[in-house]
């Protein structure tokens, strides 16, 4: 151990600057977070909680994956990670860098969050990213003790698993961390442009039409538009587990969602969201928008169709717990005079009493 080291473990120890209690940060430790936090889990008494704005609502079942809801998402729509401590916060070390990453929402994310905290909790300052398919890495300010994360999420989904999270001090193999994604539509779909192949529609009298290149609908009895890959087709390739997120632009819509059909075009599951994981037994997801009516020739507008991959596998969290030290002493090897060992016995604690 460094003098410098000896000198500041010393009077953590003897309590020269405070009363404690302690953090120990180990630099190889894989995953800062809570184990709950970190696997997405919802706590048991005493383990870490979660936070979020009013309309994002999360289920708090004992131990079960935390699923995760937004109806109609807005400027403020946040879901938080807290830490069991009395900041509230996750301790992190001057100088380092962090990083931070919610792979499982990267779909539904606008960006990721990093609030941080003096060591008497005051807020300093904040991070945030909109490459929510990579990690967030920050380099933690000189005045900066603990740090809170989050995402700001921007899409309608229905329980949707929060899933594994990580957060850790930065190394190398961080910066090949990704999620997968890609646009099922074709060009011509992105930009609403016929063949009119592309789109199907139902509903009494409904209707596709060419008016120069661009696909029109009408709909004088309401109906639903689906988008395909080509004509006959039950919708475009997913695999169970993946996100599809869905964004349209017709202007007559009044909700919008994606059916999800088994190999033989069956719909399994039909979700009137923006997003949504493909269940158990899906092949195919075929959004739609739903019409009450249009009796002139509408353009079907622009239109998205995004796929997600799976999260990749994440450490365990093995959490930054509050410490206190109950015993501490030091020995001198024989003939080794400017070295010494230091042994420390350190004790879980809520508080500094407790």
């Amino acid at each position: 151990m460094l003098p410098d080291d000896l000198a500041h473990v010393d009077r953590l120890a003897r309590r020269v600057d405070g009363p404690g209690p302690v953090v120990v940060i180990d630099p190889a430790a894989g995953n800062l977070l809570t184990a709950n936090h970190a696997a997405g889990l919802a706590p048991a008494p005493g383990q870490a909680s979660w936070w979020s704005t009013p309309n994002v609502t999360t289920t708090s079942t004992p131990y079960a994956p935390v699923l995760a809801s937004l109806q109609a998402p807005d400027d403020l729509t946040t879901l938080v990670w807290y830490a069991p401590t009395p900041t509230q916060a996750y301790p992190v070390v001057p100088g380092r860098q962090v990083t931070w990453w919610a792979p499982s929402l990267a779909g539904v994310a606008q960006e990721l969050r990093m609030w941080c905290y003096g060591a008497d909790g005051a807020y300093v300052t904040w991070f945030f990213s909109a490459y929510t398919d990579r990690p967030l890495v920050v380099t933690v300010p000189d005045n900066v003790a603990y740090v809170r994360v989050g995402v700001k999420l921007h899409r309608s989904f229905t329980a949707l698993p929060v899933g594994p999270s990580l957060l850790a001090l930065t190394t190398p193999e961080h910066a090949a961390l990704r999620v997968g994604n890609r646009q099922a539509f074709s060009a011509a779909q992105q930009a609403g442009k016929v063949p009119l192949t592309q789109y199907a529609v139902t509903g009494t009298g409904g209707a596709l039409s060419d008016v120069g290149g661009l696909a029109h609908v009408t709909m004088p009895n309401g109906g639903l538009i689906y988008w395909v890959p080509t004509a006959g087709a039950h919708g475009f390739p997913i695999t169970p587990g993946q996100l599809a997120v869905f964004a349209a632009q017709f202007s007559k819509s009044t909700s919008l969602g994606v059916d999800f059909r088994n190999s033989t075009g069956e719909v399994v599951a039909s979700v009137g969201r923006q997003a949504a994981a493909a269940p158990p037994g899906a092949a195919y997801a075929r959004p739609w928008v739903s019409v009450s009516s249009t009796t002139a020739a509408t353009p079907i507008g622009s239109a998205s169709l995004m796929v997600w991959d799976q999260a990749p596998p994440l450490p365990a969290g093995e959490g930054a717990p509050l410490l206190s030290i109950t015993g501490y002493g030091q020995s001198i090897q024989p003939g080794q005079l400017a070295a010494r060992d230091v042994t420390l016995e350190l004790v879980e604690v809520i508080s500094a009493t407790g």
